[in-house]
């Protein structure tokens, strides 16, 4: 395309503090010198994070309003109920999301939109623009796999609709992107070639510039880990992992976790002189921690094997620190393998134990380690915004 105008749609965008927000937000600031790009999104209804506004503008941001039903069901009780019964719980907001967007498309000359999931509803409203305005481009982004993710625990009827609901989109949309070659496989085989065909591998990323030059101010031996825990993915078994590890090994070691959701008191696995725990901080603040970091933690949940690819991750490589995956084998795993790393799997305490004090005895010996600059260089900001930019114009 000569001139090409593109307008993203997203159920989030900063202020709001959600991995899939930024992760977008990245992407724009990358291509928004490029080409002529507009963001549709829904006002923010809670104070976010505000250091994410100090990179990233809103004047090219556009927002819909949310509908009578969709603002009743998101402040309903019945949290089961909608669970069991609707495609996902951000179902009504696509209908908000085409009808702003059709009234945009034609007055100001947009050629190319994306649909970004989750949730996956989101591109119920790419489908039905597409069905619109068949000259547009429609690009359908999955941060994660669709029917396919073993987390969704679906009964037969959501099974059922999201199932047609992935075959519509697949079949009408021009390109699909997802994060790693794994979710690629995973979802791709069932289908033809004519429709694997349309799927491409974009990564997250991360931005250098956003990243602080600090450096740690104390001599303790430091691990983090930054973010939340949920369902099945916790602390557990690095917890027990510890108790196996003799004391004395670890003497000046200290472990952190920054972020909410642990079930498991540290007191309860008497670790409380090693291991602390900080609520969540903002996106910023998250990078410089990363960066005064002596080792990172990667903790997914268990799995037989994981596609996978933690925007958390890719943070952790702009960091240019250690990481130790305690994860599955998939995506992460390979990935940290890759960078010269050691992994091992959730539910095997021996294993982690034993891995990660391997780990900190070679840093120990070596005065640090550092991630591969072909490795850093592939997620850069610059390199994916140009992968996803040569996707947008071919």
């Amino acid at each position: 395309m000569d001139q090409i105008k593109v307008l993203f749609l997203t159920n989030y965008y900063p202020p709001e503090k959600y991995p899939r927000a930024i992760q977008i937000s990245h992407l724009v600031q990358y291509l928004r010198t490029k080409i002529s790009l507009e963001v549709l999104t829904f006002p923010s209804e809670k104070t976010g994070d505000s250091s994410l506004l100090s990179f990233t503008p809103l004047n090219n941001v556009l927002y819909a309003k949310k509908s009578k039903i969709s603002m009743f069901l998101e402040k309903s009780r019945g949290y089961f109920l909608k669970k069991e019964l609707l495609l996902d719980l951000g179902y009504f907001l696509h209908f908000d999301l085409f009808k702003k967007a059709k009234n945009l498309i034609e007055p100001s000359g947009i050629n190319v939109i994306v649909t970004f999931g989750q949730p996956m509803s989101t591109h119920i409203a790419g489908l039905k623009l597409k069905k619109k305005f068949p000259h547009l481009k429609w690009i359908a982004h999955f941060s994660d796999p669709w029917v396919d993710n073993n987390f969704n625990n679906f009964n037969w009827w959501l099974k059922f609709i999201n199932q047609h609901y992935q075959d519509r989109v697949f079949g009408a949309a021009n390109e699909l992107i997802f994060t790693s070659q794994e979710t690629i496989d995973l979802v791709m085989r069932p289908y033809p070639p004519s429709i694997s065909s349309k799927a491409s591998c974009l990564p997250h990323c991360f931005n250098p510039s956003l990243y602080p030059n600090s450096k740690k101010q104390d001599k303790i031996f430091q691990i983090r880990y930054l973010g939340n825990f949920y369902g099945d993915r916790q602390p557990d078994s690095l917890f027990k992992a510890l108790k196996i590890i003799p004391k004395r090994a670890l003497k000046n070691i200290q472990i952190e976790f920054v972020g909410s959701g642990t079930k498991n008191t540290i007191k309860s696995y008497g670790l409380e002189r090693n291991v602390i725990t900080k609520s969540s901080i903002d996106y910023l603040k998250s990078l410089k921690l990363m960066k005064e970091s002596d080792l990172l933690l990667i903790i997914d949940a268990p799995a037989k094997i994981s596609p996978f690819l933690p925007s958390k991750l890719i943070d952790y490589i702009g960091a240019n620190k250690p990481i130790f995956g305690i994860t599955p084998q998939g995506t992460s795993q390979k990935l940290i393998t890759e960078m010269g790393f050691l992994t091992a799997p959730p539910n095997n305490p021996k294993e982690i134990s034993e891995k990660l004090f391997q780990m900190i005895k070679k840093m120990q010996l070596t005065n640090g380690l550092s991630i591969p600059q072909k490795i850093r260089d592939k997620y850069s900001i610059d390199v994916v915004g140009q992968k996803m930019l040569d996707l947008l114009t071919k």
